[in-house]
């Protein structure tokens, strides 16, 4: 409708624009073939317009035509270069739509680009900056191009790498640094190496924090930390010594707390006051020579006993450093503290476990011995006799167990160091095996002077015409207990175990424990030439025969009955026998 009145309006106004053309015509009185060539020149006019605006309007089209072909074209390699798939064309629409929308398209993609491009850059700014400081090689992605989501994500990741290693660098010169200037001040030492002036002196931020200088730094650090721990042992020798040589020269804490306030660290300056302190008790112990090594021979005894020194090895040492006290022979008696010192501090747990076996030993063999003394039955009170069987079972139960445990240990410290344990010049095994064995002689030796004792009172009483006593039932009946349940001799030397009355026997070392032993120590050795601190005198003959007259008889045993006056029953004579034969480990 509005196409059809534009066209009957614009065609009156043709008609309009003629009419007014003839009446000018007719004005000017032109001819008709003069109207005619004039009318074929204004349709001419209007035909040439009708052309040009056709012209315009198809090179509108083709301009729209070729921009779409552009934007296309723009937006696949843009696709390409962002590596992103291009949106799927969609069909129905105008040249117009189409161009609007590739357009827009376009924009789209070529501000991802710029985003990326402008991310990149920001990256490579800061990456540049990271590895500058750090000495590193920056991220490397190919100028010209598009980077990727990936190559984003990767240099991303590179910088936060490189941040963390600054972040992590910093602290280690921080460190180092700080270092430096405790070990400059402990040995009281200025920057004098152009080196250290750089880093002490320099700002942090300038400080390049490269591998290779932090490598140089850790190596200046180690250096002067190494001389700082050689003056820190420097000092704690010089400490060492002197102290032994104020207790050796008796002198008091206060003198010694106020010198020690004047040194309190180990910087040169101390070492030198220590140095200085050390040489002036040299000198009096120049001085008093001989009270030097007397003291240092006292407290070499004392170190021998707790490492239980053969003898032998004593008298070597006493021998190099007998006659007339000087510098050399207290040098000898230094170096066996030292030793032994040492030695002790380094097997002090076994050399424990050895002592609490000695002493239990020690306790059993003075228990039975204050078994065999008739008096104590007299002597009841505070219960005397409660608190010896209480001792009795403790020694009991605990000997056996030490024993095990400490051979365990001893077996174990000889393979670790592959030589044997040695105490009084001799194995433990072996010390152990030979204690056992002196113990069961001496007990059959007791026996034999028991039973020799018996005899010369029946001989007495026969003799005397006396009638013949009649062993009371509960003496037969505990000594019948006492043979079940393993108090002969001779079963003992057979076993390998050690029986002792109630039962309990007390295992004694084997020979495969002998034999397990890196080294063997010849068995004929007598133990009381190694063992100072429990001597076991040899058996013999005339030993006997003086024991034989030190023993207690029955007449003597006999007159105490009658000298007592509280009312004795037969009880009294089975206590006694057996107080006189029980023995406990």
């Amino acid at each position: 409708m509005a196409d059809t009145s534009l066209r009957s309006t614009t065609k009156e106004e043709l008609d309009g624009t003629l009419a007014r053309l003839e009446a000018i015509w007719d004005d000017i009185g032109l001819t008709e073939d003069q109207r005619e060539d004039r009318r074929r020149h204004f349709y001419g006019h209007i035909a040439n317009l009708c052309d040009k605006i056709i012209d315009d309007e198809m090179a509108l089209k083709i301009r729209i035509t070729n921009n779409i072909d552009r934007n296309t074209r723009h937006i696949l390699k843009l696709s390409e270069e962002l590596c992103v798939e291009s949106e799927e064309s969609v069909d129905g629409l105008t040249l117009l739509e189409l161009d609007a929308m590739m357009q827009e398209r376009m924009e789209k993609l070529q501000q991802l680009k710029d985003e990326r491009q402008e991310t990149l850059k920001h990256l490579q700014e800061k990456d540049e900056g990271l590895c500058e400081l750090l000495c590193e090689t920056p991220y490397f992605i190919p100028s010209g191009l598009v980077p990727s989501r990936e190559d984003l994500h990767a240099m991303e990741e590179h910088v936060k790498t490189m941040e963390k290693e600054k972040e992590e660098r910093e602290k280690t010169f921080q460190k180092l640094k700080a270092g430096l200037l405790n070990f400059l001040e402990q040995l009281e030492q200025s920057p004098e190496d152009s080196f250290i002036q750089e880093v002490i002196c320099s700002d942090d931020e300038d400080i390049p924090l490269g591998k290779a200088y932090l490598q140089q730094l850790r190596t200046v650090h180690s250096d002067l930390e190494f001389r700082v721990h050689e003056n820190e042992a420097k000092s704690l020798e010089l400490r060492e010594k002197i102290s032994n040589l104020w207790s050796l020269l008796q002198v008091s804490h206060d003198e010694q707390a106020a010198f020690l306030a004047t040194a309190p660290k180990h910087t040169p300056s101390n070492i030198a006051k220590l140095k200085q302190e050390l040489d002036k008790l040299l000198l009096l112990r120049l001085q008093n020579m001989s009270l030097f090594v007397e003291k240092l021979k006292e407290e070499v005894t004392v170190w021998w006993n707790k490492c239980y020194v053969d003898r032998k090895e004593r008298e070597r040492i006493l021998a190099m450093s007998s006659g007339e006290a000087n510098e050399d022979i207290m040098c000898v008696y230094e170096k066996e503290v030292e030793k032994w010192r040492k030695y002790y501090t380094k097997n002090s747990e076994l050399l424990g476990m050895v002592a609490s076996f000695l002493t239990l030993f020690e306790n059993m063999l003075e228990l039975e011995d204050r078994a065999k003394d008739p008096s104590r039955l007299f002597n009841t009170r505070g219960g005397a006799l409660l608190l010896e069987e209480k001792a009795k079972k403790k020694v009991k139960a605990e000997l056996p167990r030490v024993q095990e445990r400490l051979i365990e240990r001893v077996l174990a410290w000889e393979e670790r160091e592959g030589r044997p344990f040695m105490i009084y010049g001799m194995q433990i095994t072996q010390y152990m095996e030979e204690l056992w064995e002196s113990h069961d002689v001496k007990k059959e030796v007791e026996k034999n002077k028991r039973l020799q004792a018996k005899g010369v009172d029946v001989k007495r009483g026969t003799n005397l015409g006396t009638p013949h006593m009649r062993t009371p039932v509960s003496v037969l009946g505990s000594a019948k207990k006492r043979v079940r349940d393993g108090d002969d001799v001779g079963s003992v030397k057979k076993s390998k175990h050690l029986i002792v009355p109630g039962g309990v026997m007390f295992k004694s070392p084997s020979k495969s424990a002998l034999l397990r032993s890196p080294i063997k120590t010849p068995r004929g050795k007598p133990l009381a030439d190694c063992n100072p601190l429990v001597p076991l005198n040899p058996v013999t003959s005339t030993s006997i025969e003086a024991s034989l007259h030190s023993t207690i008889t029955y007449d003597k045993f006999e007159d105490k009955l009658r000298s007592s006056s509280e009312c004795l029953n037969s009880t009294t004579f089975d206590q006694a026998e057996s107080g006189m034969q029980k023995t406990l480990f």
